[in-house]
């Protein structure tokens, strides 16, 4: 449940400030950058929601839990090498706001594709349970297209 700070109701506000926040998110971040999967996930509340718009037409990516969002990351990583760093960060009554400079790389072909894009991410204490991307979605589809990604279903709880 949201409360009217923008806070899920076991989130408190005391238990994470700014810093602490960004540290959070850096972490996931550095994790993804180095390959680190579980690095990843220890960075996120058990059911997590992730939640990536879509291109015109699809419905977006929403994801629950931690054990769904191993099932799709590591495809991912396994089929493209990638790094992300924070551009801008933001935080205020549990919730965060930043952009992001990300760079992918298909291991087979060499293929590569760099960018930004926002991300909302709402804490409960000091993990990660709701996080939502906003890329360019088509241009981020047609990048896997191109490396002939797996498919990455559209929704999975």
């Amino acid at each position: 449940m949201v409360e009217e700070n923008g806070c899920l109701s076991d989130c408190s506000d005391r238990d994470l400030n700014y810093e602490t926040a960004k540290a959070v998110l850096n972490e996931a971040h550095r994790a993804w950058s180095v390959g680190d999967i579980e690095g990843v996930l220890r960075t996120y509340a058990e059911d997590i929601l992730f939640q990536r718009n879509s291109v015109e037409g699809e419905q977006p990516l929403a994801i629950r839990g931690r054990d769904a969002m191993r099932a799709y990351l590591i495809p991912i990583a396994e089929k493209a090498s990638g790094v992300a760093v924070l551009e801008s960060f933001e935080f205020h009554a549990g919730i965060a706001r930043s952009r992001v400079r990300y760079f992918l790389q298909d291991r087979e072909t060499g293929e590569t594709m760099s960018g930004t894009y926002r991300q909302v991410v709402v804490f409960r204490k000091t993990l990660i349970s709701r996080m939502e991307q906003y890329h360019d979605a088509a241009r981020l589809a047609a990048f896997f297209r191109l490396i002939d990604a797996p498919d990455v279903p559209t929704e999975t709880k």
